[in-house]
């Protein structure tokens, strides 16, 4: 079979369903298709999956993008995984979470005091997650499971990032991304042996972490190959068996490959890539190493070998906005993308209708999982000003507008924040589902101050995920040979002059809101002390 014939398969597994992707070798996408799966919240701050649905979804995702291109199943060169970094346990006995789960969601906090203990530690890991440890990295979870449920966790035989347990059940090799182990874990891959800091484990008594699984064994940088396809994964996918399947990436990094271009080394100062979904995450890369507080990383080697990426993000973006469609007294009390357009396309005519006046007195500091950058802080929350009654449409409709103004102004805040750290960012690459939110795109168009850019493809997580495949596939080299010869461009868009001046004012506003709220917090911490 000639590469030219060949086919990519991309699955990428998000906070509430898996999609898959079927892509040409030179990066067109010709089908794709998406499951849901449940998200189960058994107390508050517990966010947790059972594996087997979300294998089940995978599985019905990928068989439905194979059968809308007749032949796929035979053309396909390599599949990849990429994921959201929950984290996944095998265990031996019943499921080791409440509900017969197995997986931590990535948003679950049941860890915040175990964050902050970790935090309190000094320790030189500190120096790599923005000075403080979010309750979203891996480490805060196990350390609660041993400590709430040691029965449990005597049952848990491995952990691993989401996408690497799946890339283990389709292959049942236990192999470990470099990238999850370097962005999430207690690992820093620039001191080579002593990666892991098992100083820390030591001190958290989570030494016997790396006695689970193959976390002893070096990790594998993306791309490489993790395994091939087993007869019995074959079967549930409609793949053939020993099709080679991918070191997999967090669905993040994923959206970042998915977005750049061949211009990327040149202007990579310059760029950064917003990839927006149930939360966002904005991914910079640097060739030195910079220490930025707020900011998780800099991460060597995470997804481009000698590149150090940096990852500063906002944990409820797409997910406030749901909210709001189904908590509102006045909204239509359901979160789907018909209700999302629908709110959008009514709020776009008031804003051509009355310009900047609409909802100028709402403002929000949109934190209401934490503020993960540029504070660093998962314990604080979102303050919001100009409530009224909430009754009537129009409130419902200044509440949705205030809400996604005020995600595209903490963005502003934070590429601000990465400037003042070395980086110079002129272009804001946009991925995710948020490029097909239009509320969105002209908030970012005309509030971020620098130019937005949005990817000429639909897909651009599943196409990241697609260009790891390749270079398993043997296609190409390395990440970055296919990012050039994948990378789908972008069209530029130019901000509103009127809008610009209309967003300067409401961030004024947002930072004095903002420090407001981090001065508000200190007086309370101060009086429980």
């Amino acid at each position: 079979m000639s590469h030219v014939e060949g086919l990519l398969l991309a699955v990428d597994v998000g906070t509430l369903s898996a999609r898959a992707g079927l892509f040409e070798a030179g990066g067109r996408l010709l089908s794709s298709a998406a499951e849901g799966f449940p998200l189960l919240r058994p107390e508050p701050h517990h966010a947790v999956y059972r594996f087997s649905d979300i294998w089940g979804a995978v599985t019905a995702a990928v068989r439905r993008a194979l059968a809308a291109v007749p032949g796929a199943a035979d053309r396909v060169l390599a599949l990849a995984f990429d994921a959201t970094s929950s984290l996944a346990l095998t265990h031996a006995g019943a499921p080791p979470l409440a509900g017969g789960a197995d997986v931590f969601c990535w948003a679950d906090h049941r860890g915040e005091a175990e964050a902050e203990e970790i935090t309190a530690t000094g320790d030189r890991l500190l120096a790599y997650t923005g000075g403080t440890l979010s309750p979203e990295f891996q480490l805060p979870k196990l350390l609660w499971l041993k400590r709430h449920d040691p029965a449990a966790w005597a049952r848990v035989t491995g952990a691993r990032d989401l996408c690497d347990a799946l890339a283990h059940r389709a292959t049942g090799a236990d192999q470990h991304s470099l990238n999850g182990l370097s962005c999430k874990w207690a690992f820093l891959p620039a001191d080579g042996p002593a990666a892991w800091r098992r100083d820390l484990l030591a001190r958290l008594d989570l030494s016997d972490l790396l006695d689970r699984g193959a976390l002893a064994e070096a990790p594998l940088p993306v791309g490489a190959l993790h395994g091939q396809l087993t007869e019995t994964a074959a079967a549930e996918l409609a793949l053939r068996p020993g099709l080679p399947v991918a070191i997999g990436l967090i669905d993040a990094e994923a959206g970042t490959l998915g977005a750049l271009d061949g211009g990327f080394r040149e202007a990579m100062n310059r760029t950064l890539v917003l990839i927006g979904g149930t939360s966002t995450c904005l991914m910079a890369f640097a060739q030195e190493e910079r220490r930025i507080p707020g900011v998780w990383g800099p991460f060597r080697d995470a997804v481009f070998p000698g590149l150090w990426l940096h990852e500063a993000g906002q944990s409820l973006t797409g997910a406030a906005l749901d909210a709001v469609l189904e908590t509102h007294p006045a909204g239509p009390r359901r979160a789907g993308p018909a209700e999302h357009a629908a709110a959008g396309a009514r709020i776009e005519a008031l804003l051509n209708a009355e310009g900047p006046a609409f909802a100028a007195g709402r403002h929000i500091v949109p934190d209401w999982l934490g503020n993960r950058s540029p504070l660093g802080d998962g314990r604080v929350r979102a303050l919001s000003l100009g409530l009224g009654e909430e009754r009537d449409e129009r409130d419902f409709l200044e509440a949705y507008y205030a809400t996604a103004r005020a995600i595209a102004l903490q963005v502003r805040q934070i590429l601000d924040h990465l400037d003042a750290y070395g980086y110079a960012i002129r272009r804001v690459v946009l991925s995710g589902g948020h490029a097909r939110n239009p509320l969105l795109v002209r908030l970012y168009r005309d509030a971020l101050a620098r130019d937005l850019l949005v990817p000429r493809t639909p897909e651009p997580v599943l196409l990241g995920t697609a260009m790891t495949a390749a270079v398993a596939a043997g296609l190409h080299p390395d990440l970055l040979s296919a990012v050039s010869a994948m990378g789908p461009g972008a069209d530029t868009l130019s901000a509103d002059p009127r809008w610009v001046r209309a967003h300067d004012v409401a961030h004024r506003i947002y930072l004095r809101l903002y420090e407001a709220r981090n001065a508000a917090v200190r007086e309370a911490e101060a009086l429980l002390a």
